[in-house]
C-alpha cells in the first residue's frame, strides 16, 4: 500500500473523530491491499504476523468503527462470514464499484461497469439511498469450467448404459455383515 493511502485514511480517521491506532493502519493497510475481500479472521491472521499480541475482537472493533466513517465497507457475498474491502476512494480497489459473486467457492471479484453507477431506483419506497451496489450471483470460470466437465462425465456414462439407480440403505448393507456399503 501506498504511503499517500495511509495519509489518506489517516486524514479521514481524523476527519471522523477517530484516532488513528497502529492497529487501524495496519488492519487497513492489509485491506486495502488484498483484492480478495478478506474475512475478519483472514484480516487477522495477515495483520498478526506485523502485529502479534492483536486480537481477532480488535480487528472486529476496529471493522466497524471504520464501516461506520466509511472507510471500510462489508461485501455481502454468500459467505458464512463478513467480508471487507477498502472503500475510500484512491485506496483499495479505487473508487465505487461492484461485486461478481461465485456461488460455489465464493470467491468474490471487483466489477467496474459504469453502467451500474449510472442505477437510480424509481420508488426508493421512503428510504434516503445513499448508494447503490449491485452483487451479481453465478460461477465464476473455474467452477463453471468444472460443472460443464461433471456434467460432460455424467452424461457420456449414462449414454454407454450405466446403471445410475439409486440404492435403499438396505440394499447397500451386507446381510452377512449389516454393514453399511
Amino acid at each position: 500500500m501506498k504511503r499517500g493511502d495511509l495519509d489518506l485514511f489517516a486524514a479521514h480517521c481524523r476527519q471522523h473523530g477517530l484516532s488513528v491506532t497502529h492497529q487501524r493502519l495496519a488492519i487497513f493497510g492489509a485491506l486495502a491491499s488484498s483484492r480478495e475481500h478478506p474475512s475478519a479472521e483472514q484480516l487477522h491472521r495477515a495483520v498478526q504476523r506485523k502485529l502479534p499480541t492483536l486480537s481477532l475482537a480488535t480487528v472486529y472493533k476496529n471493522l466497524e468503527a471504520l464501516k461506520k466513517i466509511g472507510a471500510v465497507s462489508d461485501v455481502n457475498a454468500l459467505h458464512d462470514q463478513g467480508r471487507y474491502e477498502a472503500s475510500l476512494n484512491g485506496t483499495g480497489a479505487g473508487g465505487p464499484h461492484h461485486h461478481l459473486v461465485c456461488t460455489s467457492c465464493k470467491r468474490v471479484r471487483d466489477l467496474h461497469d459504469p453502467a451500474f453507477d449510472k442505477l437510480v431506483l424509481r420508488d426508493p419506497q421512503g428510504f434516503a439511498v445513499h448508494s447503490v451496489r449491485v452483487q451479481a450471483e453465478g460461477l465464476c470460470p473455474d467452477c463453471g469450467a468444472r460443472e460443464r466437465a461433471l456434467a460432460a462425465r455424467r452424461t457420456a456414462g449414462m449414454g454407454r448404459g450405466a446403471d445410475v439407480r439409486t440404492h435403499t440403505k438396505q440394499e447397500r448393507t451386507s446381510p452377512r455383515t449389516g454393514v453399511l456399503r
